[in-house]
């Protein structure tokens, strides 16, 4: 959770975000992690259905 801690605060500070209290962090954080789970998932799915589609018998 540290790295994706990191990469909030690090998103805060690029964009200028008022820096939010500690529960609001916390909030940030699972919504920022969750959101690059997705963004990840999705891409595995992509490079997993480019590779099947290519590979597959005629």
């Amino acid at each position: 959770m540290a790295i994706i801690q990191w990469i909030t605060r690090v998103f805060i500070d690029v964009f200028g975000i008022t820096h939010p209290t500690p529960e609001q962090e916390r909030t940030a954080t699972r919504f920022i992690g969750a959101l690059l789970g997705i963004i990840a998932a999705g891409m595995i799915l992509i490079v997993f259905l480019i590779y099947k589609l290519s590979h597959r018998a005629f």
